[in-house]
């Protein structure tokens, strides 16, 4: 037989549901007290912390232009995205939130002057238990006390106030409602009223303050423009002092500031410009005409034809006989004699229609002709000033010059002096960007805190923290727990559980004795299927040579190898235990015997092995016992002398069961694991690490032992099912197939 097969995919990564069940129920008292406590503590805070009540204005901005100078001092705001995020750091500033405080006088309420706050008495307990906690901790370089001025009252009250604005900022907030012109002030305060009434204050000063603004920004143009009108005054004065004296100086005649061929020849390109606008005029409404007539668009298409009252007369009469002729044609057909009538009425209105436009195009020519010769004659009295013009020209170059320093002068005082008369009536009458669309109202139920919110975060708090710590435990627990967590995690057969024996008061029950006095308990039974699965663990050949072991001592190891052989014995087999354990003789112990001679002796030929051999006091079990006096360093297990001692006993006994020490402490254990038949693996439930046991299968693995499975001891079958899948771990399923008392 080859040693016992690896499991060669590794443990199973897939958790089924039926794990995380198990896993609950295992922990199901540490997930409840978890989850109490954490929904306990947030509700306790939720009760106990102080309502906060939320109340909004609304405050909408207009986008209308307000501009009143050119120059851009005042106009209505411009719908950029970064001027809106201004208007709301505005509303929230430090300037702002001072003046609701004195309109409110805020100061006066604890909410925001801390010196007017009484702490509770569980306040009071934790600032004790803080300054202690400070004094206990040693600061790094102490610090020098600061000399702080004598305030007067004025600039105490100043400081409550700046406090008092302080504390407020953290509780009014300034919203944009998505892409619209529309803020949401929202304040929040302990008292309903009073959130309100700060929520409105906040928007009646915003419009106060953009009043205050534009009012400032307005005198401050003012005291400009009149600055600057001085200026100017002084400057247009100057200008015309020196027209004048030249005009005077060089004797050049003039009214209105021009000379006399100057407003000739001014007055005859006047009539010019008309002349020639009524020309051009009289010329394209001729050109129109014609145009309309040569490509037969008729009367209907021509500006001039529409404009005659005659033709909209015989238009309107011609519409009328129009529809009269289709009626009649409707009811009578076309060659009614009252049809053919009608036809000829209007054939003459037509007529009457293309005679009258003929009469206006003849009267479009005529004036046509008329305005020709009246411009020619404008063009050639224009020629004769000229000439004259021409004389005064150089005389009048420095004049020209001087007028239009004093011109352009006394146009930069007249725009000044506009602007400054209607900045004077803008600072009379102010208009803001923005209005107040909905006060706030007192709120009928506290905003804060959230009880039902608190509460289910409480909840789920709770189960995270639950799932967290079971599932930090599950990762920490490294002990074996059932039978299918060992096959699937090391490949080899589970054999049984061996059930925990009921413990009575003041006394420890002895599991080989128990055997004997319960006979069809579960702890017998589980001893019957061991020994079935270990000795017909390759049924092709039985085992004669059985090893028991463990990997730490107190696991059950002496106690199943005392009750498996005695099970053994009690159904006929003649049955043989060895105690191999050395060092603790336990098993020799467990049986009551105190023999003078033993294992040892025997192996170093000092008695004769019948000498050695004896019989259980309770069954017809055969036990090799140790003396508790002879000890040997020798390795006895690798002897030829063992090697012959076990072939004989092979001949005399069905099975030989030998009880050792632990694999991972002693090496002798080894040996014999090597030698023997099959190998039993004893592991206590809830105690042995999966790494001490994987580590106990490696050595065996090493040593090429053919290892019948494991057993579990000490197995709580009450508490089984929380830890195992398989049908048996259902301890009320199939305890009352056994009498245990």
């Amino acid at each position: 037989m080859s040693s016992f097969p690896g499991n060669q995919n590794g443990p199973s990564q897939v958790i089924s549901l039926s794990q995380i069940v198990r896993t609950i129920r295992r922990n199901f008292t540490l997930l409840m007290f978890v989850v109490v406590t954490i929904f306990s503590i947030v509700a306790l805070l939720t009760l106990q912390m102080t309502p906060i009540y939320q109340s909004s204005a609304k405050v909408i901005v207009d986008q209308r232009e307000n501009a009143v100078l050119d120059v851009g001092v005042l106009s209505g705001l411009p719908a950029d995205p970064g001027v809106f995020e201004t208007e709301l750091e505005i509303i929230t500033s430090p300037v702002l939130l001072q003046r609701v405080v004195r309109k409110l006088e805020l100061q006066k309420f604890a909410e925001f002057n801390p010196s007017l706050y009484v702490p509770t008495q569980m306040e009071v307990f934790q600032a004790q238990v803080k300054n202690v906690i400070s004094s206990l901790i040693p600061s790094g370089e102490e610090e020098t006390p600061v000399e702080e001025r004598i305030l007067t009252e004025e600039e105490k009250a100043e400081r409550v106030i700046v406090t008092a604005a302080k504390i407020l900022a953290g509780k009014v907030k300034a919203e944009r409602d998505g892409r619209k012109f529309v803020f949401y002030v929202t304040a929040s305060s302990i008292d309903a009223g009073r959130s309100a009434a700060i929520a409105n204050a906040v928007a009646d000063q915003y419009l106060v303050d953009q009043l205050d603004t534009r009012f400032e920004e307005t005198r401050r143009t003012n005291d400009w423009l009149d600055q600057q009108l001085t200026d100017l005054r002084a400057e247009l004065s100057s200008a015309e002092s020196a027209v004048e004296a030249y005009r005077s100086q060089m004797g050049l005649l003039s009214a209105s500031g021009k000379t006399l061929t100057e407003q000739q020849i001014s007055d005859i390109q006047a009539q010019m410009i008309a002349q020639e606008a009524e020309y051009s005029e009289r010329r394209a409404r001729l050109a129109a005409v014609r145009n309309s007539l040569n490509t037969g668009a008729g009367a209907e298409a021509m500006a001039e034809a529409l404009q005659s009252d005659v033709i909209r007369n015989l238009r309107t009469q011609q519409a009328q006989i129009t529809r009269e002729r289709a009626d009649l044609e409707t009811k009578y057909g076309p060659r009614h004699p009252d049809v053919i009538s009608i036809v000829g009425e209007e054939r003459d209105l037509r007529a009457q229609i293309d005679a009258e436009v003929r009469r206006i195009v003849s009267s479009l020519e005529s004036e046509v002709s008329i305005s020709r010769r009246r411009l020619d004659s404008l063009r050639d009295s224009l020629g004769n000033l000229r000439g004259e013009l021409s004389q005064n020209n150089r005389a009048t170059i420095k004049l020209r010059e001087l007028e239009r320093n004093a011109e352009a002068s006394r146009t930069l005082y007249e725009e000044i002096l506009t602007q400054f008369k209607t900045t004077n009536q803008q600072e009379s009458i102010q208009d803001v960007d923005a209005r107040v669309l909905a006060y706030a109202d007192v709120p009928q139920a506290a905003a804060l805190p959230r009880k039902s919110v608190n509460f289910a975060l409480g909840l789920f708090l709770g189960l995270a923290a639950a799932g967290g710590i079971v599932l930090v435990m599950e990762l920490l627990d490294n002990r074996v727990s059932s039978g299918e967590e060992i096959e699937e995690r090391n490949g080899v057969p589970f054999l049984g559980n061996v059930p925990l024996l009921p413990s009575g008061i003041g006394s420890k029950v002895q599991p080989a004795k128990y055997l004997i006095e319960h006979p069809m308990s579960a702890f017998a039974e589980s001893m019957r299927n061991l020994r079935a699965s270990v000795k017909f663990a390759n049924i092709d050949n039985p085992a004669k040579l059985v090893t028991v072991t463990s990997s730490f001592p107190a696991e059950g190891k002496t106690s199943l190898t005392l009750s498996l052989s005695r099970m053994s014995a009690m159904t006929g087999s003649r049955t043989l235990v060895i105690d191999g354990d050395f060092r603790r003789h336990q098993l020799t112990e467990t049986s009551g015997l105190k023999p003078k001679f033993g294992l040892v002796e025997y192996l170093l030929g000092e008695v004769e092995l019948k000498d050695v051999i004896q019989k259980d006091t309770e069954t017809d079990l055969d036990i090799l016992p140790l003396t508790s006096t002879r000890k040997t360093s020798r390795d006895v297990f690798g002897s030829k002398t063992f090697d012959t001692m076990i072939e004989r006993l092979k001949v005399d006994y069905d099975l030989i069961i030998v009880d050792t020490a632990p694999i991972l402490l002693m090496a002798e254990t080894r040996v014999i694991a090597a030698k023997s038949d099959q190998v039993l693996v004893a592991a206590r439930w809830r105690r042995t690490s999966r790494a001490a046991l994987a580590q106990t299968l490696g050595v065996l693995r090493e040593f090429k032992a053919n290892v019948a499975g494991v057993a579990l001891t000490f197995v709580d079958l009450k508490r089984l099912s929380k830890h195992s899948g398989a049908a048996l771990s259902n301890y009320k399923a199939y305890s009352k197939y056994y009498i245990n008392n």
